[in-house]
């Protein structure tokens, strides 16, 4: 939804990380492996190797940090759980970018009302989940 806010090494470190965030509860699900799957077709680009603070320290605007952390959590609920694992790497990343703590919360906050929104709009389609 917001992966066009990244630029070329922004979009590297993103997948980097994304690719973290879906190991960090030890159990890959399809629905996280057919995501991440979308997001490297989205991003054409590659993931970028490298320890997590480093990874979130490449992105340089505030919209960039903010984008990249919105599709985070978004990659982290969608195996319908936010894992403590993934939220601990999410608050971690969060911290590095020199989001506040009251920030985050509102992200979640955001993040999970649009979860909610998507199941919702699968229910109009008559699937079950999003």
């Amino acid at each position: 939804m917001f992966l066009e806010n990244l630029v070329g090494s922004e979009k590297s470190a993103f997948l980097g990380l994304a690719q973290r965030i879906v190991q960090a509860d030890g159990a890959l699900v399809p629905r996280e492996a057919q995501l991440l799957e979308v997001l490297e077709a989205a991003t054409e680009a590659t993931a970028s190797a490298g320890e997590v603070r480093e990874l979130a320290s490449a992105f340089r605007t505030r919209q960039s940090r903010v984008s990249a952390l919105l599709e985070l959590m978004g990659l982290g609920l969608a195996d319908g759980e936010y894992h403590p694992a993934e939220k601990d790497m999410i608050a971690d990343i969060s911290k590095t970018m020199g989001f506040s703590e009251e920030e985050l919360l509102w992200m979640e906050g955001w993040v999970v009302r649009q979860a909610h929104l998507l199941e919702e709009a699968a229910d109009f389609w008559g699937e079950e989940g999003a």
